[in-house]
């Protein structure tokens, strides 16, 4: 008897972890339709696009590979999903070649939707042996696992809680059993992802999970994995429960936070509504730094806020360069359309937005080549991510976010491996595998 041919799927993401764990979820749900996945640049008969609205650099990321796959897979059904449907569904379905939006809210209805709008992809009965959880991340040795979605923060410059709604939190019953699903998998790297993940709890289990440390410590406790990475955090919940939790993991949590700032100007934090000041969010730093000793931590940095005045923007440079922080995501504020700091007035120029952004990227870079030359001597865990193209060396990460480039002849997986460095440069450190 003769096979029937898979289906081709492309799926393509925008944004963040917690997007890209929604686009795996997407393609475990339509395996059992007979879907295989296919890689860039290989023709698709389904291609799923899932968009981010974080900003305005995010939704023209979106429009232009939602074009691309429109004009390098002319006979390909086109869906977009995501954040930018929610925020714009107009615009997205203004654009020809796109079939079908799919909300946030949809995404989990994903194959009985697409099944009825495109019964010609969907001709023979779906395979209920073939499971709908995660069994891969595509091409990924590291896996990220979403705990919770929404927020009930409303900072003045956010659109996410209009696009992903309040706060809610996953069964803590559904995170253990997936990661321990992963961990059969071969996976030693769960990434906890959310957009608040910090207020995460679970009053349904027995015991109950009353917090995020409470959650790391169960899957600690009920899983075999190897290292569990939290996910980008907000200050004011990195409680000194987690930290205790932290220490007390003897290695298995990740020695790494990425944890927003926005602004080092206690001012501006009041205007973005932010539920903590400058002097806050150090001691905060401060008390994770002495804890667990070569923690790396990451801070995410929005200049041009409106009323952002020269010393503001001094003020956050103080703050970036204060020794607690090791590098920067560096955002350019843009008017988010139902956010209140869109009618906001006195707005930044662009000009002074573009210098100051190009100020604090120099500062990140500096930070990251000093916490890169910190390493030297040390022994990380590495595991690998990919391979450089042409090249015959493969890039790791390390449990403390450390880029590490793997000695030639390293072959990948999803192993752990312990590299002593020996040399640091700006981008990257390097070293040789030590048993």
């Amino acid at each position: 008897m003769q096979k029937t041919k898979l289906k081709k799927l492309a799926l393509r993401t925008v944004g963040c972890r917690l997007n890209q764990y929604e686009t795996e979820k997407m393609a475990a749900d339509l395996y059992p339709c007979g879907f295989r996945r296919v890689r860039d640049g290989e023709e698709a008969d389904l291609f799923v696009i899932n968009t981010c609205t974080v900003t305005h650099r995010a939704d023209s990321s979106s429009r232009n590979i939602i074009r691309r796959a429109i004009r390098e897979n002319p006979n390909a059904c086109i869906v977009v999903a995501g954040c930018y449907v929610d925020r714009d569904p107009e615009k997205i379905a203004g654009m020809q070649g796109v079939d079908i939006l799919i909300r946030n809210s949809e995404k989990h209805h994903l194959r009985g939707i697409l099944s009825e709008c495109l019964p010609d992809l969907f001709t023979t009965k779906p395979d209920e042996s073939c499971s709908q959880t995660i069994a891969d991340f595509f091409d990924y040795n590291r896996a990220w696992l979403k705990i919770s979605d929404g927020c009930n923060q409303r900072c003045a410059f956010c659109i996410l809680p209009a696009v992903r709604g309040n706060l809610m939190n996953r069964p803590a019953i559904e995170v253990i059993e997936e990661i321990n699903g992963l961990v059969d998998r071969g996976f030693n790297e769960v990434v906890l992802t959310g957009l608040n993940i910090g207020y995460y709890r679970d009053q349904r289990a027995v015991p109950q999970v009353r917090n995020l440390a409470a959650l790391c410590r169960v899957i600690l406790e009920r899983t075999d994995l190897g290292r569990l990475r939290i996910s980008s955090i907000e200050p004011q919940t990195i409680s000194d429960e987690l930290v205790r939790v932290c220490v007390e993991s003897n290695g298995r949590i990740c020695r790494h936070f990425h944890t927003a700032l926005q602004s080092g100007s206690s001012r501006i934090l009041k205007l973005m509504r932010r539920p903590y000041d400058k002097d806050g969010y150090l001691r905060r730093l401060a008390t994770v730094k002495e804890a667990v000793p070569e923690t790396i931590i990451g801070a995410d940095v929005i200049v041009g806020f409106p009323g952002e005045s020269d010393a503001d923007f001094r003020e956050t440079r103080r703050v970036a360069e204060s020794g607690l922080i090791d590098y920067l995501h560096v955002f350019s504020y843009s008017d988010r359309p139902g956010t209140s700091a869109c009618g906001l007035h006195n707005k930044v120029r662009s000009d002074v937005i573009k210098e100051r952004n190009a100020v604090l990227t120099w500062v990140s870079d500096e930070l990251r080549t000093r916490s890169h030359h910190r390493q030297v001597g040390l022994t990380l865990e590495v595991i690998a991510e990919h391979k450089q193209k042409g090249k015959g060396f493969y890039w790791g990460i390390s449990d403390n976010y450390i880029r590490v480039k793997l000695p030639d002849g390293y072959e990948g997986g999803r192993q752990i491996v312990k590299v002593k460095v020996t040399s640091a440069c700006d981008q990257y450190v390097e070293g040789r595998i030590v048993s």
